[in-house]
C-alpha cells in the first residue's frame, strides 16, 4: 500500500492547491472554457475546477473549450490561445490529440499519456520540455514508473536527464533500505572471494566499499536503536507491548526532529540526540557527497572517496576497470547510488519561486514490515534563502508496521504546537491513544514542542475516502483533509 501511495502523493503534494490557493505559472496549459465575455479582450474562464478573470490574447466565443496557456506579466492574467499548427487564427481542439497537434508532439500512446499526466501535474509545457520527455523515454523505455518519475523532476525543476528520472523512480519504488544494504554487502564479499580474482586497485575499492557499508549499517543501527530508547524512556506508564506507542511517541517526536533536521541539512555542528543520529547515517551514505565537493573544489582525492557509500560506489563504477566487477554486483551498486541521489533529490525544494519549500524522506525505523522504509512528506513555507520553516510546517508518515499494519500519521505544526491525526484500522485503538497522551506530550516538550490536538481514524481507501469503520477517538482537533488526502492544502 505504501508503494501505492508513494509517486501519487508526492506529486499531488506537489500540485496546485484548492482553488484559492493555486498559484498559475507561466507555461501551464489548461482546458478552458469561456464562461463570460468583457470589452476588452476579458473574459471569465474556467480552468479546470478554477474559475479567473483572465485577458485572451484571442478573442475566443463564449462556451467555446480550447486549449490555453498562461503567459508572464501581472494581474488580470494573461492566457495564450493555443492554436492549430499553421493556422494562427484557428484555436485547438479541446482534446488531448488536439494539443499533442498544436506543441508539435507525436501522436502515440506513449506521447499522449506523457502529455496528459504533464497537463494534470500543472507542469509548463514548452518545445523543449517536450522534447526533453521524448528523449528520456527513448533512453529509458517506456514505463509508467518512468513517466511518473519524468512528471516529478519536472515539477521539482530538476533536470530533465536520464539519471535524474532513474534516481527518482528509485526513490518512489521505497526498496528497504536496510536490505539494499544487505545485498549490497553480500555480492561484494562474494566478489572478494571468488576463485579467478580481481585487480589490485579494483579489490582495494571493494574493501573499501565494505568498511563505508560497516559504518552506514552501524549508523542505522544507531538510528533505530535511539528510536527504541526514546519509546522504552516513557513506557512506564504504557501498557505493555503496546506498538501504538512508538509509532505516537517515535512519529510525532520525529515529526519535530526531522522538520528541523531537514530545515538544517546543511549544518555540521554536532547536535545531541536522535537528531545526530539521523544526520550521521544520512552523511555515512553519501547525502551531502556533492556538498563535500564542492567544497573541496570538485577534487576527488582518496580522502574524500572514502568518506561515505556513495562515493565509494561512484569511484568504483566510473573506475576504467569497472568492468571486472560481476554484473550482479555492477547492477546492484548502480541501484544503490539511484536510491541515495533520489533521497537526495528529494531533499532538496522546488526550483523557481514557489512560496513553499515540499521535500520528501525515506528513512529506516523499527517495527517496520519487511524492513520497509518510513515515508515522510513535509511542506511548509520558505524561510530566508529557501530553508524549512521547522516551526511551522505539515508532516505524513505513511508506515506499514509488523503489528498494527498499515498507518498514515499526519502532523501539523504551527508555532512549535502539534495536532496530531494517526490513521489505523485497529478496533479500540483510540483508548489506547488517549493513555498515550500524557507521555506523548511529555516528550514533545522536551524537544520544545507543545501537543495540541491527537485523534484516530480509519486509514482511506484507494479513492482517498475513509473506510467505513467510525472515527474511534477525537481529542480537540479539527477535521483534517487528509482523510480525503489530495497533498497539503493549507497554508501557514
Amino acid at each position: 500500500m505504501i508503494q501505492g501511495f508513494m509517486t501519487g502523493q508526492i506529486l499531488q503534494q506537489l500540485n496546485s492547491r484548492q482553488a484559492s490557493l493555486i498559484e498559475l505559472m507561466p507555461g501551464q496549459v489548461f482546458q478552458g472554457k469561456v464562461l463570460k465575455l468583457f470589452p476588452d479582450n476579458l473574459a471569465t474562464v474556467q480552468l479546470g475546477g478554477l474559475t479567473v478573470t483572465a485577458h485572451l490574447e484571442t478573442p475566443l466565443e463564449l462556451g467555446q473549450r480550447t486549449w490555453l496557456q498562461v503567459q508572464p506579466g501581472g494581474q488580470p492574467v494573461t492566457l495564450r490561445v493555443i492554436n492549430q499548427p499553421g493556422q494562427p487564427g484557428q484555436a485547438s481542439e479541446a482534446s488531448m490529440e488536439g494539443l499533442a497537434k498544436a506543441l508539435g508532439a507525436p501522436i502515440t500512446k506513449e506521447s499522449l499519456s506523457l502529455l496528459h499526466k504533464a497537463v494534470d501535474a500543472g507542469i509548463p509545457l514548452r518545445a523543449e520540455s517536450l522534447r526533453s520527455f521524448e528523449r528520456i523515454i527513448a533512453e529509458t523505455g517506456a514505463d509508467p514508473t518512468i513517466e511518473d518519475a519524468i512528471m516529478l523532476a519536472a515539477k521539482k525543476g530538476l533536470p530533465l536527464t536520464k539519471e535524474t528520472v532513474l534516481a527518482l523512480r528509485a526513490f518512489a519504488g521505497n526498496t528497504s533500505l536496510e536490505g539494499e544494504m544487505g545485498k549490497l554487502s553480500r555480492l561484494a564479499q562474494q566478489a572478494m572471494a571468488q576463485p579467478e580474482g580481481l585487480p589490485v586497485d579494483i579489490k582495494e575499492g571493494l574493501q573499501q566499499l565494505l568498511t563505508r557499508m560497516e559504518g552506514a549499517r552501524n549508523g542505522l543501527a544507531q538510528v533505530k536503536n535511539s528510536f527504541a530508547l526514546s519509546s522504552s524512556s516513557s513506557s512506564a506508564a504504557q501498557p505493555e507491548g503496546s506498538p501504538s506507542q512508538s509509532v505516537l511517541q517515535n512519529g510525532a517526536q520525529l515529526s519535530a526532529i526531522q522538520a528541523e533536521k531537514a530545515a538544517e541539512a546543511a549544518q555540521n555542528a554536532p547536535t545531541p540526540g536522535i537528531k545526530q543520529v539521523i544526520a550521521d547515517f544520512f552523511e555515512r551514505l553519501g547525502l551531502n557527497h556533492e556538498k563535500v565537493l564542492g567544497l573541496t573544489g570538485g577534487e576527488k582525492t582518496i580522502a574524500t572517496e572514502a568518506e561515505n557509500v556513495k562515493a565509494t560506489l561512484l569511484h568504483l563504477l566510473q573506475h576504467p576497470k569497472a568492468e571486472a566487477l560481476p554484473a550482479p554486483l555492477r547492477e546492484q551498486m548502480q541501484q544503490f547510488v539511484q536510491q541515495v541521489t533520489g533521497q537526495q533529490l528529494m531533499m532538496t525544494g522546488s526550483a523557481g519561486d514557489n512560496a513553499f519549500v515540499q521535500v520528501a524522506i525515506q528513512l529506516p525505523s523499527p517495527g517496520q514490515e519487511n524492513g520497509e522504509n518510513t515515508l515522510i512528506q513535509i511542506e511548509s513555507r520558505k524561510k530566508g534563502r529557501g530553508e524549512l520553516d521547522p516551526d511551522n510546517c505539515r508532516l505524513f508518515f505513511y508506515l506499514s508496521m509488523q503489528n498494527m499494519g498499515e498507518t498514515m500519521l499526519d502532523v501539523s505544526i504551527v508555532n512549535k504546537i502539534l495536532s496530531v491525526t494517526l490513521y489505523n484500522n485497529q478496533e479500540g485503538l483510540g483508548d489506547l491513544v488517549r493513555v498515550l497522551r500524557t507521555p506523548l506530550e511529555r516528550s514533545l516538550a522536551e524537544q520544545g514542542y507543545r501537543l495540541s490536538g491527537l485523534r484516530v481514524l480509519s486509514v482511506p481507501d484507494s479513492t482517498g475516502r475513509e473506510s467505513s469503520r467510525t472515527s474511534v477517538s477525537s481529542l480537540s482537533l479539527p477535521p483534517s483533509s487528509v482523510a480525503h488526502y489530495k497533498g497539503v492544502d493549507f497554508r501557514v
